[in-house]
């Protein structure tokens, strides 16, 4: 590392003793309007992180250098120094650096450059440092998972004891008394921070950095405090590509065997997860998370299915043991009796697999009485979902349904996966994952995208803004099978219904609007339709009540207006044939005639099924053109809660409801996607709008 002239040592002096002569970027509280892939600096920009340059940090970041050469490559990129004119003797906390494309790590009055065991950096190629100060005697550098440091390198910190600089750490440059100098050149991913608590010996998350920008600038978010920094005013960050925004949860994803994810994080001890899956396929050699190391045998298997067994591989052990007592199933159909959560834990005095099925008993395949290799191994290679990482090759690949993934280094969560729908910078819809961590869209890098229409559950949250419809449709269609949606409408005393559908296939026992709660007291319902045994029904409370004897035909358009309010049930039918409607049945009960209430199921409505607490039943094949809900207010009036239109879906150009009321689309809660169609029309544009 080239030394500063005298002048600027001097100078370094006087700053460290009177302040700060540069100006430093501006830290605010707000939220970012978008996340960037990354920030990049060209060797002018830093930020002031605010964290003491002391014993007791750790650091974990996700970066990589510039491809240009400058400087003789001695670069910063969290660090912090102060000068002592005795022998030009620095004291350090270099938590990452470069100099002539070799790692530089400092603590106290010891430097280290390329130590034994250490690599060199790659221009341009993603890394991940782990840099541990948080003891006085034991500094630990990991790359890309793997041990830089030997012991005897590690150790030879020991002797500077605790370090306390009295000056912030800097991001791309190093604080060099007060000022900043050995600027970096490259892009940042992500970066962490923590200190040791002094009374409780934990490691605290005190900065949590992604890039974003807001009102035009990039920046850095801080997550553990909610605030933006950003570089000087007059030297700002070069802006990344804004990452995919995500636009609805959803229950799962479901890979047919084309599909699987890069998580990024590297296979090595330590390491703890959790998969939440459904198993499509068992027979033969099915990966779920895992990797291999470039020599092909070094591997860590979190989660994998062999000869129809769940098994476990852990350094030079493979496929260990074969559980004959955990044996997976199909899970034909994403139903939750098939739904396995394999949690594995290869921390030191742990490497232990659980499996437990249905929420149930977990049985243990690995305990510690194995013989492992060393705690501390890694692959080299990072871990793939639902394939093996095999040196940079997916193989072994898995059909399963994902529900939820996690994975941990120790203690530190570093993913949490969750099924997701997103949309892209050109505003085409996919599904993939979302980390919750690092605000991240993981996108599938299999040979094939997720089908919307059949690889992808259900919605169970809606997280972005989108712009109104544009174009109106006829109809939508549900498919008597997955499909079914959240009216988000409690069924209880005071709604009245009013819709125009048709039966693509009259049913036996098929729901239209409807909720049910089971207790000990017996059955709860509140259906504003219901078709059973050949009839058309109202059902209220215990009683499901026939209404006249005309049997529905299929693909007839019928007009249902209900209504059930204490004790009192009313429902009209008419049928559209030759040009015109005409009523087929209605009935009204009355409380004299042993009609229970008050109802309340506490439950919201379904639409195309019957909502069985919170669960979907009897399922209708249905055709809707159009539907409206009255909810009665407390003076006895009814307001229109819901007006339904079909319409094509801006973000994914499927068919959706469409909510004139709130404004708000209501998309699939069973599957991700509606069938539907008929005339297309224009529908009114207008302003920026929430979905539900």
């Amino acid at each position: 590392m080239k030394a500063p002239s005298l002048q600027f040592k001097w100078l370094a002096v006087a700053v460290a003793l009177f302040g700060s002569v540069c100006a430093n970027g501006e830290t605010v509280t707000a939220e970012p309007d978008a996340f960037l892939e990354y920030v990049e600096a060209n060797g002018a920009q830093y930020v002031d992180t605010g964290v003491n340059a002391e014993t007791g940090l750790k650091a974990r970041i996700d970066f990589s250098w510039a491809n240009k050469v400058g400087d003789n490559d001695d670069w910063s990129l969290l660090d912090a120094a102060t000068y002592s004119a005795d022998s030009d003797r620095r004291t350090r906390i270099f938590l990452c650096h470069m100099l002539n494309q070799k790692p530089f790590f400092g603590y106290g009055l010891k430097q280290r450059g390329n130590p034994s065991g250490s690599f060199a950096y790659v221009r341009g190629q993603r890394h991940e440092i782990v840099t541990d100060m948080s003891s006085t005697n034991d500094l630990e550098v990991c790359q890309n998972g793997k041990k830089t440091f030997s012991a005897s390198d590690r150790t030879k910190y020991s002797t500077n004891g605790i370090v306390n600089l009295n000056l912030p750490l800097f991001i791309f440059a190093t604080n060099y008394g007060g000022s900043p100098t050995w600027h970096g050149r490259g892009k940042l991913y992500e970066l962490k921070i923590w200190k040791k608590n002094a009374e409780t010996g934990d490691l605290d998350l005190i900065r949590h950095y992604l890039p974003c920008k807001k009102d035009g600038r990039a920046g850095l978010y801080d997550k553990a405090h909610g605030t933006i920094s950003y570089s000087d005013g007059s030297k700002q960050f070069v802006a990344g590509p804004a990452l995919d925004k995500p636009l609805d949860y959803v229950k799962w994803i479901w890979s047919n065997g084309k599909q699987w994810f890069d998580t990024r994080v590297w296979g090595k001890g330590g390491l703890k997860s959790e998969v939440d899956v459904g198993v499509r396929e068992y027979d033969g050699d099915r990966a779920i998370l895992s990797c291999r190391g470039t020599d092909g045998d070094t591997r860590v298997y979190m989660a994998y299915n062999f000869n129809s067994h769940f098994v476990y591989g852990y350094g030079k052990l493979k496929n260990v043991p074969n559980i004959a007592a955990v044996t997976p199933t199909n899970d034909v159909s994403y139903k939750l009796d098939t739904r396995y959560l394999i949690k594995a834990d290869l921390r030191n005095g742990y490497q232990s697999v659980t499996v437990s099925k249905n929420g149930g008993t977990s049985t243990e395949l690995v305990t510690n009485d194995q013989t492992y290799v060393e705690s501390d191994m890694a692959t080299t290679n990072t871990l793939y979902l639902l394939a093996i990482n095999k040196h940079g090759t997916a193989t072994c690949s898995s059909k399963c349904v994902v529900y939820r993934t996690k994975i941990w280094d120790g203690d530190e969560l570093l993913r949490d996966f969750v099924p997701v729908v997103a949309t892209n910078s050109a505003g085409v819809a996919y599904a993939g994952l979302y980390d919750t961590v690092s605000e991240r869209i993981f996108r599938q890098i299999g040979s094939a995208e997720f089908d919307l229409t059949s690889q992808v559950g259900g919605v169970t949250n809606t997280l972005r803004v989108v712009s109104r419809p544009k174009t109106r449709i006829d109809y939508v269609d549900s498919d008597e099978s997955l499909d079914y949606v959240d009216l988000g409408i409690i069924g209880k005393d005071g709604v009245e219904m009013e819709a125009v559908m048709e039966w693509l296939r009259v049913p036996n026992d098929g729901a239209f609007v409807g909720a049910r709660h089971n207790d000990a007291s017996g059955a709860h319902r509140f259906f504003l339709y219901h078709y059973w045994q050949s009839r058309h029904r109202l059902a209220y409370d215990n009683d499901l009540f026939e209404i006249g004897s005309s049997t529905a035909t299929a693909n007839v358009k019928y007009k249902i207006v209900s209504k059930l309010d204490v004790g009192r049930g009313d429902m009209s039918i008419s049928a559209f044939t030759s040009g015109a409607w005409s009523e087929v049945a209605s009935r009204t009960v009355l409380p004299e005639n042993g009609y229970d209430g008050p109802v309340d199921t506490g439950l919201p409505l379904y639409l195309f099924s019957m909502n069985l607490d919170n669960t979907p039943r009897f399922p209708g094949k249905v055709r809707l053109y159009s539907l409206k809900l009255k909810v009665k207010q407390q003076d006895g009036t009814y307001t229109l809660a819901r007006d339904f239109v079909p319409v094509k879906d801006p973000a994914t150009d499927a068919p959706v409801l469409w909510d004139a009321v709130t404004e708000t689309y209501f998309r699939n809660a069973g599957k991700y996607l509606l069938a539907g169609g008929g005339r297309e029309r224009p529908f009114d544009s207008g302003m920026m709008i929430m979905v539900k």
